[in-house]
């Protein structure tokens, strides 16, 4: 079933012409989208679970990185998550990722356009973040 967030948001998407794709499933339904920034590219899920406006974006490995620089990852997020509102970034220390979070309002009226403005937010986020975060991998 695809619910009506995601359905609005899939059609806000495209009348923008942003290639994605829908992801249809019992539990709930999602759009896909893929995205380039100068630093590197991800995919980003925008996940509904009720008819409601239920809406989380996801980004899943947006990086990932050996485990004995999990401590440096750590206070590296916590310094991106300090300077930029909106999305949250997240250590996975269980798949030693970064990942990136955000879960909208049920009240948003015009959840196609709020997800619109918060994937522009992102890419932007993540193109200042990312040469940080690949700096701690490094040392």
């Amino acid at each position: 079933m695809v619910y009506q967030a995601t359905q609005a948001i899939y059609d806000t998407f495209k009348a923008h012409d942003l290639e994605c794709g829908i992801e249809a499933r019992d539990e709930f339904s999602a759009v896909h989208i893929g995205i380039n920034v100068k630093t590197t590219s991800f995919e980003a899920r925008f996940i509904s679970r009720s008819e409601e406006n239920d809406v989380a974006l996801r980004i899943f490995n947006l990086l990932k990185f050996p485990p004995e620089r999990t401590e440096s990852m750590l206070l590296a997020v916590n310094d991106c998550n300090n300077r930029f509102r909106f999305l949250r970034f997240i250590v996975d220390t269980e798949n030693n990722t970064v990942d990136a979070a955000y879960d909208f309002t049920v009240s948003a009226e015009e959840i196609g356009d709020a997800a619109h403005e918060l994937l522009m937010r992102s890419a932007g986020i993540i193109d200042d973040c990312y040469p940080e975060l690949l700096k701690e991998i490094s040392g």
